[in-house]
């Protein structure tokens, strides 16, 4: 027996669910094919930081699309939980971005100018500013500047919102399921196998995360994604106000008291496994922003795989030699960010044959597409 679905979306990922959930509110019939359960990869292991002023995209294609997606969170987390009953928590607390040398002095300095010309909040705060505010913070501190408009939101209610909002609209899930072999006909992938059945078409979205190469290959593509592996821990130390980043790392506190230290940034083989050598990194970095928090008690640690693109750009394009395929994937750091965008314009290119911006600065670098 065939299922037949006008969109079928294989990954159940932050990304997967927000294109099924754009897709399902325009009436398309769409299904989803997730080998595990809904966001229990990256999405969930995220720590959900909305980092626009403060992220690696300077300017350029990838920085308007951030924010882009950055404008859609109030409304999205607000409709959602209304439909779902879901609260994806976002948090509106701002980002503190600490300057401890003179290093972090030139980068922040030349951040701030620019995120002023642009237009987005940016304050440079002295050291005694800073602890006013946040009175853990370490006292081997040149300054800080705060990020008002950065904020917070729990990734994996986020994405469980996403997929029981699309589920209430229509679409279905098909969970712990694999594709297995894609039958391809006149330039068209016509009929995907999974464990235990056929799946017929009309279009396919790969968005698997890391996974995006495996299947690639079915399809008879070579995907430049690859697995980033990124460590996180936990403790219980509810006194923070914002989330505190320096250099690659970040304190970020969320509603139960907990704070998510995070995160390193490792190009593994499908690894989840947490090393003594990342947490100690975690640790490090973590006192040197907050010496307190050394004191503070042990939550957990865990582990989840980024998928990675060369480019430093998401992959959002329609399959090159397949006509009915689209491609959504490597975001990287920037998954959950990038979701509410990323479902609004793979849904426009889907529904209305062309993404209300542009997506030819996010197409496959060149010479990749099939072997």
């Amino acid at each position: 027996m065939v299922t037949t679905t006008d969109v079928l979306v294989i990954g159940g990922g932050v990304i997967g669910c927000s294109i099924a959930y754009h897709l399902a509110r325009a009436g398309v019939h769409t299904l989803v094919v997730e080998r595990g359960q809904v966001g229990m990869e990256a999405s969930s292991a995220a720590a959900g930081v909305l980092a626009l002023a403060n992220g690696g995209s300077k300017k350029g294609p990838t920085f308007e699309l951030k924010r882009a997606s950055m404008e859609m969170f109030p409304p999205l987390v607000e409709e959602l939980r209304n439909l779902t009953g879901i609260d994806a928590e976002y948090l509106p607390w701002g980002l503190l971005s600490l300057i401890q040398d003179e290093e972090d002095e030139k980068r922040l300095g030349r951040l701030y100018t620019l995120r002023q010309k642009q237009r987005l909040p940016a304050e440079w705060l002295t050291p005694e500013q800073v602890w006013k505010q946040e009175p853990e913070i370490t006292r081997e501190l040149r300054g800080a500047v705060l990020f008002s408009g950065d904020h917070h939101i729990d990734s994996a209610k986020f994405t469980q919102g996403l997929a029981m909002g699309a589920q209430r609209l229509g679409a279905g899930f098909i969970l712990g399921n694999t594709v297995r072999q894609v039958r391809q006909e006149r330039g068209r992938a016509t009929e995907v196998l999974l464990d235990g059945e056929r799946v017929s078409s009309t279009e396919i979205v790969i968005a698997a995360g890391a996974w995006s190469g495996q299947v690639g290959e079915l399809f008879g593509l070579a995907l430049p994604v690859v697995p980033a592996k990124g460590q996180m821990l936990a403790c219980r130390a509810g006194s923070l106000r914002h989330v505190i980043s320096w250099k690659d790392h970040s304190l970020v506190p969320d509603s139960n008291g907990e704070v998510i230290i995070g995160a390193t940034v490792e190009f593994a083989v499908f690894d989840k496994e947490v090393t003594l050598e990342g947490l100690r990194s975690l640790i490090s970095a973590a006192e040197a922003m907050a010496p307190s928090i050394s004191k503070a008690p042990w939550v957990r640690a865990w582990a989840g795989l980024r998928p990675y693109s060369p480019t430093r750009r998401p992959i959002l394009c329609r399959a090159p030699g397949l006509d009915n395929v689209i491609l959504a994937t490597g975001h990287h750091r920037s998954g959950i960010l990038l979701a509410p965008i990323t479902g609004k314009l793979i849904a426009e290119l889907i529904t209305a044959g062309a993404a209300s911006i542009s997506l030819e600065p996010f197409g496959l670098p060149s010479g990749r597409g099939h072997p």
